[in-house]
């Protein structure tokens, strides 16, 4: 599981192929309710990077992804923004939402 920063955010997303994030904070009960799964969902896929987003320390990053509601679910595909959702998924919606995130092509050149 990776911290993500405003300062990693574009390092991050360009340097793998799929990037799943969950834009949390300290206070969110709902929060605390996905965070078990999403860190059980991250064991079963090694070519994922799986991160974190407090939102309360990376106020400017929430604001730039536009995150209105916690949890979060953010991803991105070969550098792209291609998926966001607020709430909390079963173990099984948040498996074929990566599985589905992961069919998406490299952009052509």
């Amino acid at each position: 599981m990776r911290k993500l920063t405003l300062a990693t955010l574009a390092e991050t997303v360009e340097q793998h192929a799929t990037v799943i994030v969950d834009f949390w904070a300290p206070w969110c009960t709902t929060c605390s309710r996905f965070s078990p799964i999403f860190t059980d969902v991250a064991t079963r896929f090694d070519d994922v990077v799986f991160a974190t987003v407090n939102t309360d320390e990376e106020q400017d990053l929430a604001a730039l992804m536009g995150i209105r509601s916690l949890p979060t679910l953010v991803a991105f595909r070969h550098g792209k923004h291609v998926f966001a959702k607020a709430g909390v998924p079963t173990r099984r919606e948040l498996t074929r939402i990566i599985e589905q995130i992961q069919t998406v092509e490299p952009p052509r050149p």
